[in-house]
């Protein structure tokens, strides 16, 4: 193809070849195209100079636009310049939220440098990464008297050991091993060595998966074994992510792969070090039991007739002991019990202890102390001097559970773990920490075969509870055997998992178990004459609950398992059996009654009592049954019997208005049902929710006669809730708790003589239907209540009883703590966690009579393949996270409801993992963002967007100078050299905050503007409240920067900076809160006028808080005329507010250590407040904290801070209280109440007056026909509800409750 030279004209074939010399196409070339070019060039600068000339133009434009606005607003309301601070009506500032100083938690820095460390265990641990403790200076050296204290951590806290400690478990922990964070984390296994060796590091880095063959079936087991039965979508999700996608995953070795054969080879894994080793393996053994007979005589007890009860499971008590301090959480264990104490002063001026897990309280201390004198004075033959003593504190629990929701299969398990291992480890129930240590049968029903069998005739209601004790120290006479007699009396030299050798001496601390259950061990009558099977108060006095007298009786008179008593036991069992004394005889009764002991000796007495054993001292408090399930679910049932007493629509109202109570946290306050007052399938969880919750809903639903006195029954029994649950005390807590003990009882007597006796109140539906049920089902009819039934009997009158044992036991807790440590570590929702296991395995049974030994074999099956999951993450050193998914599909343009976060648009963009170090966690993406400018337009005429955008730009300004919270206008210059990139805010659905506990532990709340958009926050100094309130509207960031004029060359970096639109709450001063008026804290929404609008830093939040409407007060719209785009999140807002809301106080035991004062782990900027209760003298009609009882003072460096604190209480004012009554003095109450008050109590339910008494007791009057006493949980026990108790048979046709526990109150702690 020839082209033509535009230079010459000629045609050429190589073109460009021919121009490079053509001399008149370079002249053409030089004069014309060059300059053209140039030209174009010249062209399109001068182009792009316009378009910047108009940009900057039209930013100026919107520049005095905005400054028009601000001025215009400024002359219609010269008081309120746009600035960072503002004022209210009242005249004070509203400053921005006082800074914080996140403090992370850690571990302690360990044992002094003094003291030698015994060379740690033989397998290498992946490094750990410790903190460094700060430096310490040498300490002289110790003796054995001398107590060695180490240094304190950065919230003050040191122990103190009475001898040096070998090792210490927690030294060197990452801040991972302190976090309750519910989310995925990115925690480190190394704080966690893995399981117990098997064998050495190289053969287990080659066959970690042993007993299968390889990784793959071992992981695909593991997967079978881990969460529900029945498969959900999330299981998928880890069948595929942890199975299907390993990296050794390979799917040739599945093939042959049977189910049935790898359990086998599981099941027969005895390897060293397996999980199934002969020693601590499951074992099925019976026990006979001796049958009297009334006035049938014997020449001894063995020549009785005997009835023999197999199926007994069990696992040797000794080799457990053993196995639990060997296994992958003994490094965890704190061999050498220590005190805790806290100094909240750099010179250690001010020192008070600390009370947390049972190593730290007084009971361990004192067994450890006769083990080191023991140690010292009295070694075993051939101990090297060496060898270190140490005690196992054993804490057992027990509680049956049914298996299916239809039919009578039951499980009856028995529980062990040590108290040495932290009850932050050994109460998560994936960590595998609880022992099964036997499954116990109850008493068959063919015992009344053998009996007539061998009598002629059925047994005696009296021979059958005899026969239900006996068989219950018969099975612990067989796990006390004489092996671990020997050990307890000598000890036993055990390698523990930490790699020292120690003389462990096994010793029983703790039992826990519900009132039942303790009747049974303790061998103490069903609620006799004396119920407690600690002390010895009689029944018709538990109502002084509180008093001084009760007070002292408890210490003065306690259940003691003294010689005489076992003499007195041993005569009554041979005159059973060689005179034929009935069981329950007068004979009987007269030598038993007064301490009302039963006629069996318990089998711990047996066994241990030469040894110094009290079985009496290890049956503890038990929170869940005694006073969510017991003393609040009858004071609520009974509230409901007043509305419903009182007529009108206050049941109705009263559903209402827990309907509408928002819930708080991730599962800490649930949401109500429509129907409360008829509790329906209501666990523990729901109870302890309602506590927290009530104090707004009845206000105001009774005469305000009866009001206040139910208002502040419900704050004493909240406030002693709240104290009980704490996971950690101090000795000014304690002292709280035991003051708020005494206002607790004086509260419920007021509460039992002056409002109870107002009103006609009778049974529930729903309790007038259990009771037909209850009658029908002894006389062998159906069970179904019919209307005639209804119409015959009718509703019984039901009193409101104080006389029953869980009331009684609410005075034990305090000391309870001090001798065993806080509640949580001895709790029965251990347990109820555990049941859940063992009812998957049910399913997996053939469900025939064996189906007891099948669910032991799965049980040992999960622990192992669970624990052994552990020890492959371990040794990969990848640690196992939970995967997150991320949505694709992209969201829609954000419309009006977006920016309050209301609306669902707004996609939510998930955090791959928590940093527990971070305070605050915001996603960074731009997906989801609207133009500020648009969304002002869109909303013109809504106060909540007036000055929107004048306010979110001194805010940013305020930020990047970093001056937020000063009283700091910005100048002119300033707004005009912001820049806010694209003029747009990016949307997020979600807030993460962390912070730190009372409890020194790292926790999280997620704050949503749908769902949970309220948070806390730190007031300034000056403040007379410590807190601001607000509500989060909108989570949104933002990216500007600072332009300078005077450098326009330079193109400054945006700054990412995360915001919260908020409406601020206003504290309201004319409502008297606090311990002495009974009251929340209570809030109204800010007026316009007073800045109801403002931006807040994310990293200013404290953490969320609830906030509950106040229902009584309704609602109105003086605060926010109008529909507002601030409303949206609330779809029932409409117009308006509520007038007044209330603070949660009781909501988590951290948001009230944080109005209480004295939480270790809320030192913010240096500042401890601390809650001392000075004692004084004291006075039983006195109702209040105040200086002539108990003053309640607080020790800090800040008197300012002191006045903020609740227990800083302002003096009752306004008319409104003038006439408030105050709780009574027991001297409305009769001391001298009778003994024979009828007590008709049934653990979970309610029994008529016409029913049996369970003992027939010499001086109980039946009570006036058709009148029930009401108590706890119910009163009496006929027959057949002993036997559906005592064989652990909780169902109740469908009417009682579940204990239910739900698994994540013990995430990362126990926990709560």
């Amino acid at each position: 193809m020839q082209y033509t030279c535009s230079g010459c004209g000629d045609t050429f074939k190589q073109l460009k070849k021919h121009q490079s010399v053509c001399e008149p196409f370079q002249d053409l070339f030089a004069g014309g195209f060059k300059r053209r070019l140039h030209m174009q060039e010249e062209e399109r600068q001068a182009k792009i100079r316009r378009l910047e000339a108009t940009q900057a133009a039209e930013l100026e434009l919107e520049r005095q636009r905005t400054e028009e606005l601000a001025r215009q607003m400024a002359m219609v309301e010269a008081s309120r310049p746009v600035e960072v601070v503002s004022f209210s009506r009242a005249g004070r500032k509203r400053r921005a939220p006082a800074k914080l100083q996140d403090m992370v938690p850690s571990s302690l820095p360990g044992i002094p440098e003094h003291i030698p460390r015994a060379p740690g265990p033989s397998v290498h641990v992946v490094d750990q990464h410790p903190l460094t403790p700060p430096a310490v200076e040498p300490h002289p050296t110790t003796t054995p008297d001398q107590p060695i204290s180490t240094p304190a951590n950065r919230f003050g806290v040191f122990r103190r050991y009475t001898q040096e400690p070998a090792n210490d478990p927690e030294e060197g922990l990452t801040p991972d091993a302190f976090c309750d964070l519910k989310t995925p984390t990115s925690l480190s296994t190394a704080a966690h060595q893995p399981l117990r060796p098997f064998r050495s590091q190289q053969s287990r880095m080659s066959s970690w998966f042993a007993p299968f063959l390889n990784a793959t079936v071992f992981r695909l087991m593991r997967w079978f074994y881990s969460g529900s039965v029945v498969k959900s979508g999330k299981q998928l999700d880890s069948l595929v992510h942890d199975v299907i996608l390993a990296e050794d995953f390979d799917r040739e070795a599945l093939r042959g792969f049977s189910t049935k054969q790898e359990l086998e080879r599981l099941d027969k894994h005895e390897a060293s070090g397996g999980a199934f080793n002969a020693g601590d393996g499951w074992r099925e053994a019976s026990v006979d039991i001796p049958l009297p007979k009334e006035k049938v005589q014997h020449s001894s007890e063995q020549n009785a007739p005997v009835f023999k009860v197999s199926g007994i499971h069990y696992r040797p008590l000794l080799q457990v002991v053993k196995t639990a301090c060997t296994d992958t959480l003994s490094v965890r264990h704190h061999w050498i019990p220590f005190k805790l104490f806290y100094s909240s002063s750099d010179n250690g001026a001010t020192t008070e202890r600390l009370w947390s897990d049972s190593y730290t309280a007084d009971a361990v201390h004192d067994l450890d102390a006769e083990i080191q004198m023991k140690a010292r004075g009295a070694r075993e033959p051939d101990d090297p001097p060496d060898l270190e003593y140490a005690v196992a504190p054993i804490m057992l629990g027990s509680d049956s559970t049914h298996l299916t929701n239809f039919g009578s299969a039951s499980l009856w398990p028995i529980y062990l773990v040590l108290a040495n291992l932290t009850k932050y480890v050994r109460c998560i129930p994936s960590v595998f920490a609880l022992h099964h240590l036997a499954y116990i049968p109850s008493l068959p029903d063919i015992l009344q075969e053998a009996y007539k069998e061998a009598y002629g005739e059925p047994a005696s209601a009296a021979v059958l509870r005899w026969c239900k004790r006996e068989l219950m120290q018969q099975i612990w006479l067989l796990l006390l055997d004489d092996e671990f007699v020997q050990a307890y009396v000598h000890g036993v030299i055990i390698t523990c998992g930490d790699g020292i050798r120690r003389r462990i001496f096994p010793r029983l601390l703790t039992y826990t178990a519900d009132y039942p259950e303790k009747c049974l061990l303790a061998c103490t009558r069903f609620l006799g004459r004396c119920p407690c099977p600690d002390c010895l108060v009689e029944k018709s006095r538990i109502h002084l609950m509180g008093t001084v007298h009760d007070l002292s009786a408890r210490i003065t008179r306690p259940r003691t398992d003294s010689s005489p008593l076992r003499y007195t036991l041993a005569r009554i069992r041979d005159w059973i059996f060689r005179l034929g004394s009935p069981p329950e005889g007068k004979r009987v009764n007269a030598a038993l009654y007064d301490t009302s002991t039963a006629s069996n000796q318990s089998a711990f007495s047996r066994r241990l009592s030469e040894y110094g054993f009290d079985v009496y001292r290890m049956f503890v408090p038990d929170l869940m049954h005694e006073f969510e399930l017991g003393v609040w679910k009858s004071t609520f049932t009974h509230l409901v019997r007043i509305l419903v007493a009182a007529g009108g629509d206050g049941v109705q109202e009263m559903n209402r208005r827990f309907s509408k109570i928002p819930t708080f946290g991730r599962d800490t306050i649930r949401r109500f049902g429509a129907n409360v007052a008829g509790m329906k399938k209501l666990a523990a969880r729901d109870f302890e929710d309602l506590v927290q919750c009530a104090i707004p809903v009845f206000e105001a639903l009774l005469p305000s006669r009866h009001d206040t006195l139910v208002r502040q029954a419900l704050f004493r029994l909240a406030t002693w809730h709240a104290l009980a649950k704490l996971r950690l005390h101090s000795d000014s807590t304690l002292n709280v708790f035991e003051k708020i003990t005494v206002l607790l009882g004086k509260a419920m007597r007021a509460f039992a003589s002056k409002v109870c006796p107002e009103y006609d109140t009778r049974e529930l539906d729903r309790e007038v239907a259990a009771r037909h049920r209850r009658r029908k089902r002894g006389k062998g009819q159906s069970s179904a209540a019919s209307p005639e039934d209804h119409m015959k009997t009718g509703p019984k009158r039901k009193v409101f009883d104080l006389n029953t044992y869980k009331y009684h036991r609410l005075g034990d807790y305090a000391r309870s703590i001090r001798r065993y440590g806080t509640t949580d570590g001895y709790t029965t929702q251990t347990c109820e966690l555990e049941h859940r296991r063992v009812k998957r395995f049910y399913v997996r049974t053939n469900k025939n009579k064996h189906f007891v030994s099948q669910i032991a074999r799965h049980q040992r099956r999960e622990a192992f393949l669970g624990t052994a999951g552990k020890q492959a993450h371990a040794l990969e050193g990848t640690p196992k996270q939970k995967t997150t998914r991320h949505r694709t599909t992209r969201g829609k343009r954000i419309q009006r409801r977006a920016i309050s976060g209301a609306g669902s648009r707004v996609r939510e963009h998930p955090m791959e993992t928590v940093d527990p170090q971070q305070h605050v966690q915001i996603s960074e993406e731009q997906h989801d963002w609207i133009n500020i400018q648009s969304f002002v337009a869109e909303h013109r005429g809504d106060p909540a967007v007036e000055d929107f955008i004048p306010k979110l730009r001194n805010h940013v300004l305020a930020r990047l100078n970093g001056r937020s919270g000063e009283d700091h206008a910005p100048s002119r210059g300033d707004r005009m050299s912001l820049r806010i990139r694209h003029d747009r805010m990016y949307l997020h659905q979600t807030m993460r905050v962390n912070y730190t506990t009372y409890d020194m532990r790292r926790a999280a709340d997620s704050i949503n503007p749908r769902s949970r958009p309220d948070i806390l926050m730190r007031a300034p100094a000056d403040s007379t409240h410590p807190y601001l309130y607000a509500r989060v509207l909108s989570i949104f960031h933002v990216r500007a920067y600072t332009h300078s004029p005077e450098k326009p060359e330079e193109d400054p970096t945006p700054v990412l900076l995360q915001i919260l639109w908020v409406r601020w709450f206003d504290f309201d001063e004319t409502s008297p809160w606090g311990l002495d008026a009974c009251r929340f804290p209570r809030l109204k929404f800010a007026h316009l006028e007073d800045e109801a609008f403002d931006f807040v830093a994310p990293e200013r939040v404290l953490r969320a808080c609830h906030v509950i409407p106040a229902f009584a007060h309704g609602k109105s719209d003086v605060a926010l005329p109008g529909i507002s785009i601030a409303r949206a999140s609330d779809p029932e807002a409409d117009d308006e507010d509520y007038r007044y809301y209330y603070v949660g106080m009781f909501s988590d035991r951290d948001i009230f250590m944080r109005y209480l004062g004295g939480g270790v782990g809320h030192q913010q900027d240096g500042l401890v407040p601390h809650v001392q209760v000075v004692a004084g003298a004291q006075d039983d009609t006195e109702d209040e904290f105040s200086a002539g009882n108990a003053a309640v003072a607080l020790a800090g460096p800040s008197q300012a801070a002191h006045e903020r604190l609740l227990i800083r209480i302002p003096p009752r004012s306004g008319a409104a209280y003038d006439d408030e009554p105050d709780v009574s003095s027991d001297d409305d109450i009769d001391n001298e109440a009778s003994d024979d008050n009828e007590d008709e109590e049934l653990d979970y339910g309610y029994a008529s007056s016409a029913d049996d008494d369970e003992f027939g007791s010499p001086d109980d009057d039946p009570g006036e026909p058709g009148e029930v006493s009401d108590g706890e949980a119910g009163c009496r026990l006929d027959e057949e509800d002993m036997n559906r108790q005592s064989d652990g048979d909780d169902e109740d046709d469908g009417d009682d409750e579940d204990d239910g526990v739900d698994e994540d109150d013990f995430q990362g702690f126990s926990v709560l």
